[in-house]
């Protein structure tokens, strides 16, 4: 009776001993999970994204003044006094209208002059006709050589005084009214009615309305090196009234990087600019007005694309944090590694990587806290 006793207590023993160890492990590893959550509760919290295969997409907005592509000053060759103005700053006119006209009596009075001596030359000749026909007639060899010479020599003078008083006629008709050599807009009147024009000045410069308008735009150069010469773009012309028109890019300059008319953000102020000058027709358009240029051009060349947010550059280059899944003995745990990558071009909001990353690749976008290589993070 007392051995059975005793036996049972000692299996009462192990068993406590038993259920005391089962306590044990199952509160240690409560404790371990509970360790480990709230350790992972303190680790760095990361947002990741995936790169994408794409093209570039470059997008920018310029703006600019519009101008005359050619204009003209119309200048009087001489001083004269100006008689009455025609025209307007502004004004629309068309091929040989007239805008200015001058006083020229002056001139004209000169032309009278030469006028009456053109008159007493041909008297002087039909005076010279009727010796000469007497000399035929009385037979005089001499006097009719010499008749002959003074008629001849007249008529030298009768033609030299005839295209003189033509050339004076032409530059009266050019002098007296100022026309506008081809179809335009009057852009400046400089000319006072009942003063005399400026010597050497222009009384009234006009547009050449056949060539249009053009407007110079800055823009970054990796945008600029995706346009050609020759291109169409479309233009926005905040006049009077907006509107749209399609203009040409006639040329692309070297610009400077604090010359910038971007209407959107992202570009450094540093960055290499080029100027583009975009030619425009038509129009009811008097120049000055502000001009915008919406540019989206997509690179030539597909690559990884990755947003700007995600990419970290120091001394030694750009590079992004990856993450990686690794397994343990209480399941899988993730740590960021530093990954060197090359860019090879960037707009505002995205770059084209060409190596250091693959399509299926997590790569943090946002942490709770900065990363170093080999952090352990937990992923949201």
């Amino acid at each position: 009776m007392q051995l059975q006793s005793a036996e049972q207590a000692v299996m009462g023993r192990k068993r406590t001993i038993r259920i005391v160890a089962v306590l044990f492990i199952f509160v240690l590893i409560a404790f371990t999970l509970l360790g480990n959550t709230i350790m992972a509760l303190t680790l760095p919290k990361v947002t990741v994204i995936e790169p994408k295969p794409g093209q570039l997409t470059h997008t920018f907005k310029g703006s600019g003044i519009l101008k005359w592509r050619a204009e003209m000053e119309l200048v009087n060759p001489t001083s004269s006094i100006v008689k009455k103005i025609k025209v307007k700053k502004g004004d629309v006119v068309k091929k040989g209208q007239q805008l200015v006209i001058y006083e020229r009596s002056d001139a004209e009075q000169q032309i009278l002059d030469e006028q009456a001596s053109l008159d007493k030359l041909r008297i002087a000749i039909e005076e010279q006709q009727s010796s000469y026909i007497m000399a035929v007639q009385n037979g005089d060899e001499l006097l009719i050589k010499a008749a002959k010479r003074q008629i001849d020599t007249s008529k030298i003078d009768l033609d030299v005084q005839q295209r003189k008083i033509q050339k004076m006629q032409e530059d009266l008709t050019k002098s007296r009214v100022l026309v506008a050599p081809f179809d335009g807009m009057i852009t400046e009147v400089a000319a006072i009615e009942g003063l005399a024009s400026t010597r050497g000045g222009s009384d009234v410069r006009i547009s050449n309305k056949s060539l249009g308008f053009e407007s110079e735009v800055s823009v970054p150069a990796r945008i600029a090196s995706l346009l050609k010469i020759g291109d169409r773009l479309d233009v926005q012309v905040n006049g009077s009234q907006e509107e749209q028109d399609e203009g040409m890019l006639a040329d692309i300059q070297d610009g400077n990087g604090s010359d910038l008319s971007s209407a959107g953000g992202g570009t450094p102020s540093n960055e290499p600019m080029k100027r583009l000058l975009i030619t425009i027709q038509g129009g009811d358009w008097k120049g000055g007005e502000h001009v915008q240029v919406e540019l989206t051009r997509q690179a030539a060349a597909e690559a990884l694309l990755i947003s700007n947010q995600a990419i970290h550059e120091d001394s030694s280059g750009k590079y992004v944090y990856r993450v990686e899944d690794r397994n343990g003995p209480l399941g899988n745990a993730f740590y960021v590694q530093r990954v060197p990558i090359t860019v090879v071009d960037v707009n505002d909001h995205e770059s084209a990587v060409t190596e250091g990353l693959f399509e299926q690749d997590q790569v943090v976008l946002e942490s709770s806290e900065p990363l170093q290589e080999g952090n352990k993070v937990r992923m949201y």
